[in-house]
């Protein structure tokens, strides 16, 4: 799977005031009608009870110029110490970088168990898309 080149996700969720964030690269758009995205994630990943008991989730997708959240949103200290840059903001029952190349509005519609991981299934509800900025991708073990 390392020749797979991907964009740099960054999933976002807050329930019951607690918020996460996870770095993903297993994010793909899924249907048109309605507009749905997936996200696979791991069940031992700290968003996964977020994602499996909240209602909502944000997929910001990463500018070429994200790599360091990125990395914080990967590394092991989780919770708020993933929230410490300033360009996160909250929108309704979102949380989100305004930073990113495009933010996709989820609305959860549907969880499916598989092995290790949980693919989430989203209706996008709402895109923002900065349009001047360029992905931040991932392949071969490392940034792009």
């Amino acid at each position: 799977m390392r020749a797979v080149t991907s964009t740099v996700n960054v999933i976002s969720a807050s329930h019951e005031g607690e918020r996460h964030a996870m770095t993903a690269t297993s994010v793909t758009s899924l249907s048109l009608d309605p507009p749905s995205m997936l996200v696979c994630v791991n069940k031992d990943a700290s968003i996964h009870k977020i994602l499996s008991e909240g209602s909502h989730f944000s997929i910001n997708i990463l500018s070429s110029s994200q790599r360091e959240l990125a990395e914080v949103c990967s590394n092991s200290d989780e919770g708020e110490s993933r929230f410490v840059n300033e360009s996160w903001k909250d929108q309704g029952s979102y949380i989100y970088n305004a930073d990113a190349l495009s933010t996709l509005f989820c609305s959860k519609l549907n969880e499916v168990d598989h092995t290790s991981h949980t693919i989430f299934i989203g209706r996008v509800e709402k895109a923002i898309n900065n349009d001047e900025l360029k992905p931040l991708l991932y392949g071969m073990g490392g940034y792009l």
